[in-house]
């Protein structure tokens, strides 16, 4: 296993640049609207800054990322910013009666001098849609490339290091493949977008952390899928989330077999014996904690008694079906391998609800959440680190000390010859 090259920003090519309105281009040539300072509110300084793209307008995406980033538990520990459309969420915060107050910049270069009140919510609008024009619970292609927008903006963000991490709100796939954009999903775009070649999603809940082997792939595709190369790098992806940014220094992993009974001995399948297994061997063979093939019906329930840390599941449904069964309001996605950190909440777009004030906001939190107990655990990883490394070159420091202090005479050394 070679080493993963450095994540490379596309926003530095011209080709990958995104279109920006008017009232954008003109803040980048210097003339930037005056942001006016409240006396009162909380600034970014010191605080862990979120980045939230508001996802489908015409979707929940924007009401439960309002909602979420206004609850006072979360207004404590993050500074937000909303990548998506001020015009939209205006509208919607109008018609569900939302008390909140949309303001608006065009460089996030000052953004740790912004004061934010207790109902203020900053944007950074990527798009100027026509909502006369559009209706909630109506996808519209025209909201495609601005969904996508959204992501490159706050992805880009966060490479640049102006927050330091994102949410994303969720969007439709089908759209956005009608906008131009042959992507499966926000992981794949946000793999692209990083330069990323091995990721894959994790879904964290109270109980359940469950890696992903396949990801939006057709059952029937999924057992030519799972490789022993691809088993063992998502197994190192895991590992090392676990380590990086849930603080476990010795994390044991389950890895679920593909066919009922894991294969039952090779009597309901071979994937077990000649795909999983091996995988598991080289995960064991440089000192990763992992057990397998497990039942899938019982890995779960060992998981949820806590004698795993995480699950490796070999698809889609077979690791999301007891997620969503357990914890459905409280999961939240997270894209591993990456080289920031993105969260989301684990629902769709739910348009049977869109623009009616009930969606319920509670995952959009503990994405939120997530993302800052995540870069907390980073932070507070590095600086043990760094002082680790500190005392270690004191102690080294003291040692050569030590040796230019103490000079041995010849005929000490005359000694030291001839015992």
């Amino acid at each position: 296993m070679g080493r993963r090259p450095k994540a490379k920003n596309v926003y530095r090519d011209k080709k990958q640049e995104i279109k920006l309105d008017k009232k954008e281009k003109r803040g980048r040539r210097g003339r930037l609207p005056k942001i006016q300072i409240t006396e009162s509110g909380e600034t970014a300084e010191g605080k862990v800054i979120i980045g939230v793209s508001m996802g489908d307008p015409t979707g929940i995406g924007p009401e439960v990322t309002v909602k979420a980033l206004l609850d006072k538990s979360i207004r404590k520990k993050i500074f937000p910013i909303i990548f998506g459309d001020k015009g939209v969420l205006t509208k919607l915060a109008e018609d569900i009666g939302l008390k909140v107050r949309f303001r608006e910049i065009s460089t996030l270069d000052n953004l740790k001098s912004i004061a934010l009140g207790e109902k203020e919510l900053l944007v950074k609008s990527i798009s100027n849609l026509k909502m006369t024009r559009l209706r909630y619970g109506r996808p519209d292609r025209n909201c495609g490339r601005a969904m996508v927008n959204y992501v490159k903006e706050a992805v880009k963000a966060c490479l640049d290091g102006y927050v330091h991490a994102i949410v994303t709100a969720p969007i439709n796939k089908e759209i956005i493949n009608e906008a131009g954009f042959r992507y499966g999903g926000h992981t794949e775009m946000i793999a692209e977008l990083t330069g990323t070649k091995e990721f894959t999603m994790m879904f964290v809940s109270k109980h359940f952390k469950v890696s992903l082997v396949t990801i939006h792939v057709p059952l029937k595709d999924v057992s030519m899928r799972i490789t022993p190369q691809r088993i063992y790098k998502v197994g190192l992806l895991t590992w090392k989330t676990l380590r990086q940014y849930f603080g476990l220094k010795n994390p044991k992993i389950g890895v679920c077999g593909l066919n009922p009974h894991a294969g039952e001995g090779g009597i309901f399948g071979d994937e077990e014996k000649d795909m999983i297994y091996p995988a598991i061997v080289s995960m064991r063979s440089i000192g990763i904690d992992a057990e397998g093939p497990l039942s899938p019906d019982t890995a779960f329930w060992k998981a949820y008694n806590k004698q795993f840390d995480a699950i490796i599941a070999m698809y889609h449904d077979q690791g999301l079906i007891p997620v969503k069964l357990v914890d459905f309001d409280n999961a939240v996605n997270l894209t591993i391998g990456i080289p920031i950190i993105r969260t989301s909440p684990d629902h769709g777009t739910a348009y049977n609800i869109a623009g009616k004030g009930i969606a319920d906001p509670s995952s959009m939190k503990a994405a939120v959440e997530l993302a800052y107990q995540m870069y907390l655990t980073k932070k507070s990883l590095e600086e043990q680190k760094k002082e680790q490394a500190v005392d270690e070159k004191k102690k080294e420091e003291k040692v050569d000390q030590e040796i230019r202090r103490y000079r041995i005479s010849e005929e000490e050394l005359q000694e030291y010859i001839y015992l």
